[in-house]
């Protein structure tokens, strides 16, 4: 009985804190994490925009205890502390967590536990597969969420800010530097591509090459399938593999 009203006051609890974050980040917040919460009437996901941009007098947003146990002080190291992890349990369901290959993990591969779990929610809420995810995420960034390019292509998931201005205005994205936002944009996208195409190559052509560039240099040439989306593939079903215990 005991256990069951400290349950209950956990949960009234976790609920106050994102009516107050909601309350303090207002139109801060990203709007894909605020859909997810209205949505499905959970505590949903507080993102944290730059230091910059936040209105005076905002307060830090409070960890509860089951999660702050989980993400550990790897959590708490810029620019994995820009968020707080005040989701509900329910949000997480299906979630295991995902230990990056040494190879990766040697070359500055990082994916911390409240990155797994961030992104692992809004993939359900976009209808967009984990795995098909972390295996773009592997492919075009090895894992590291500072990874760039001289053409201007940045961070987990690779986005170039210069293609997604009205994306990322839509989202209230002012920074895809940041791996929260990097990772919002990339899903957004991708969810886009899979309500245009009928085939998981065809998204992640799409995705590597900008619709224009894929019928420009793969479709018209009759092709179905590049190198990149056969990497991306055999990296999913890696992933899925370890998942399941078989790697």
């Amino acid at each position: 009985m005991e256990t069951g009203r400290k349950t209950r006051l956990r949960r009234i609890l976790r609920r106050k804190r994102i009516k107050r974050a909601i309350k303090a980040y207002g139109n801060y917040i990203a709007a894909g994490v605020l859909v997810f919460v209205v949505c499905v009437a959970v505590v949903g996901t507080a993102v944290k925009p730059t230091a910059s941009t936040l209105p005076k007098n905002t307060p830090e947003p409070v960890q509860n205890a089951q999660t702050a146990e989980s993400t550990t002080e790897e959590a708490e190291a810029y620019p994995f502390n820009l968020m707080s992890f005040d989701w509900d349990g329910e949000a997480l369901d299906g979630w295991t967590r995902y230990e990056v290959p040494e190879d990766y993990a040697d070359n500055g591969g990082y994916l911390p536990e409240c990155m797994q779990q961030y992104t692992y929610i809004i993939c359900k809420q976009y209808g967009v597969e984990y795995t098909l995810v972390l295996a773009i995420i592997e492919i075009e960034s090895g894992y590291r969420w500072d990874a760039s390019c001289k053409e201007g292509s940045t961070g987990y998931m690779q986005v170039l800010p210069k293609w997604h201005k009205e994306r990322m205005h839509r989202l209230n994205v002012d920074n895809v530097e940041n791996p929260y936002f990097n990772v919002l944009v990339g899903v957004d996208y991708l969810a886009e591509l899979q309500e245009r195409f009928d085939t998981e190559a065809e998204v992640l052509t799409a995705y590597n090459y900008g619709v224009a560039g894929a019928y420009e240099h793969v479709w018209n040439k009759g092709l179905t399938e590049t190198e990149y989306s056969r990497e991306v593939q055999q990296a999913k079903e890696r992933i899925e593999r370890r998942m399941r215990g078989e790697w």
